[in-house]
């Protein structure tokens, strides 16, 4: 009895030492764990990133349009933040920093990163700063770029905004995750790496900086854009779509638009304007969701000029201008250019394919008789329709039937420009394999017979399925007069792209550019808008264009002007969305642009005259 009470005791004493050597080796690990993470801790290396100085932009002038300021910015360091200091700290970003809201300063210390940024400097007096870096060693002041669009809304479009990056951003950009900036639009965006610049680097152990590299700022931008001439656009443009307001009614208000100025000799973009435009300032402030809505529910971040997509209209038909000279396709029973029809308002002619057999002309008295040079001052469709039926009744349903479309494709008619702007968009140049496709893929769009001669029709006076961008045609009407389709360009270092060249011999620019002198003058569609300028008249040309839209949507109004016949240096196109006549609303707009180049006298846009 006595040896099992022993053995009992024994056993008692035994567990209640091993439970004390456990509670002992336990405190041991738990204390040397807290330590070695303190340690890891502390030898882990962060990097805090400074964003870099992007670089900056200016005009055809050097005269600055985009620039980088440095402005003072507070950051706090985290890591030096403590039960025992937290509300000191607060205590002093309230006292000196009165804008900043609760709700500010407690995001401010629930922050999870080694810097947190605090407020902008900029307007804070130098005492101010000093004591706060003097007597507070967890306050941090680092330099950071504010960039200034110095012109506000007038470079929008082609200069674009910064926003803050996405996923996609990070890994198509090699400096947006350390800039923590990238460009959402425009130039911007296009030459991102070129402009972003590298960005700085801290490297923290535990709480204090141990290195540092300064930041290395992007390469500035020169540009081939002239601002008075941009300035000048902008307010023409606008002054158009006023105009259409006041003149049609339209179940929607005009507001979109757009207009560009391209240098015949090099390819360089001296303007482009699109409307409604926006302030890229307020990217950099801080734009409010209502507000970035409203602008994009008015399509004011599209830029028209590359991305809006139109039925051309008669300024299309310059395709077969060229086509009917270089292939000697006139109308039946013609075989030069200087013969002539006699357009009495509509063409009847008979199709076996269902299509339309009878096509009214937009005056419906006629042009009398018409060669092709009065074809386009006349803007007459029965002319051009008659090279169409003549093209489907010696090619239809063979490869010649798309001699039209491979005309305008040498001419960049559904293909990108390669303009240095991102989000091009290419527009169509429709035919029979395309409405095939359809067929299966959007089979609403085209009816079961597929492609018809009446499409042909449509076509070849700028209408039907046919879509294109202003800066397209621009291009077209320079590649027409240069023999040359070369990538327009804003950067003027940028290396010119050969798209493609045509056969355009100095006789053909020659009739052409005659040609089109005859549209601004007496009895051309475009006469009373250019009335204004009086003999100077002589020396400008253009081509108006009427395109329909369908359901209730008012025409689109275009216009491509030459500023000189004798010594052409600049295309001028401007469209305005739903804004009715091409000769009554963007011949004028054209007109004002032209008088500036030419350094006349500005009068305003107005009335022209409807007629297409």
């Amino acid at each position: 009895m006595f040896n099992q009470i022993r053995l009992k005791f024994t056993f008692i004493a035994f567990f209640i030492l091993l439970a004390f050597i456990l509670f002992d080796i336990f405190q041991l690990q738990t204390t040397e764990f807290q330590s070695t993470s303190e340690i890891i801790d502390q030898q882990n290396l962060d990097k805090f990133y400074i964003t870099a100085p992007r670089g900056e932009i200016f005009d055809a002038n050097g005269e600055k349009i985009v620039e980088t300021k440095l402005e003072p910015h507070l950051f706090i360091n985290m890591r030096k933040i403590t039960n025992e200091n937290s509300a000191s700290y607060t205590q002093i970003i309230q006292y000196n920093f009165p804008d900043l809201t609760t709700r500010e300063i407690n995001e401010i210390f629930e922050s999870k990163e080694i810097l947190q940024f605090v407020t902008n400097l900029s307007s804070i007096e130098y005492e101010v700063r000093n004591n706060l870096l003097t007597n507070f060693d967890a306050f941090l002041i680092i330099d950071l770029p504010i960039r200034n669009y110095i012109k506000n809304e007038l470079f929008a479009h082609t200069i674009g905004y910064l926003g803050i990056p996405n996923q996609d951003e990070f890994n198509i950009f090699q400096n947006a995750l350390g800039n923590k900036q990238v460009g959402k639009n425009g130039l911007e965006r296009y030459y991102e790496d070129y402009l972003s610049g590298i960005p700085g680097e801290l490297t923290f152990l535990g709480s204090e900086i141990i290195d540092s590299k300064q930041p290395i700022p992007g390469r500035d931008l020169f540009l081939s854009i002239d601002s008075s001439t941009q300035l000048v656009t902008k307010e023409s443009l606008q002054q158009g779509i006023d105009l259409a307001n006041k003149s049609f009614e339209s179940i929607n208000e005009i507001k979109r638009g757009a207009s560009v100025v391209l240098d015949i000799e090099t390819g360089n973009i001296i303007s482009m304007v699109s409307l409604p435009d926006f302030n890229p300032n307020k990217f950099v402030s801080g734009i409010s969701d209502f507000e970035y809505k409203q602008l994009d529910r008015d399509q004011a971040f599209n830029n028209f000029a590359i991305q809006g997509l139109y039925p051309p209209g008669s300024v299309f038909k310059v395709v077969a201008y060229w086509l009917a000279l270089s292939e000697n396709i006139f109308p039946e029973g013609l075989n030069n250019k200087d013969s002539k029809v006699d357009c009495e308002g509509s063409l009847s002619f008979g199709f076996d394919d269902g299509s339309q057999q009878v096509y009214n002309d937009w005056k419906l008295e006629g042009h009398g008789k018409v060669d092709l040079t009065n074809a386009i001052k006349q803007s007459c469709n029965v002319y051009f329709w008659d090279i169409a039926l003549n093209i489907w009744r010696n090619f239809g349903n063979t490869e010649g039937e798309s001699i039209l479309q491979e005309y305008s494709k040498k001419l960049g008619f559904s293909e990108k420009t390669n303009v240095d702007l991102p989000f091009e968009k290419v527009g169509i140049i429709p035919d029979r394999n395309l409405f095939e496709e359809w067929k299966i893929s959007r089979p609403g769009l085209v009816r079961e017979e597929g492609w018809l001669g009446g499409d042909l029709m449509n076509l070849i006076i700028g209408q039907g399925a046919i879509t294109t961008t202003p800066l397209q045609v621009a291009n077209a009407y320079r590649t027409l007069l240069t023999g040359e389709n070369l990538s327009p360009t804003l950067n003027i270092n940028a290396e010119k792209i050969t798209n493609n060249k045509i056969n355009v011999s100095e006789e053909f620019i020659s009739f052409l550019l005659k040609d089109l002198n005859t549209v601004t003058n007496k009895g051309g569609t475009a006469y009373v808008s250019f009335s204004i300028l009086g003999n100077k008249v002589n020396d400008i040309g253009g081509k108006t264009g009427t395109a329909q839209n369908a359901g209730d949507k008012n025409n689109t109004s275009w216009f491509v002007g030459v500023d000189s016949i004798s010594n052409p240096k600049y295309i001028i196109v401007t469209v305005v969305d739903e804004g009715g006549s091409g000769s009554a609303v963007a011949a004028p707009v054209s007109r004002r642009i032209i008088q500036h180049l030419r350094e006349y006298e500005l009068t305003p846009v107005e009335f022209g005259e409807i007629t297409e």
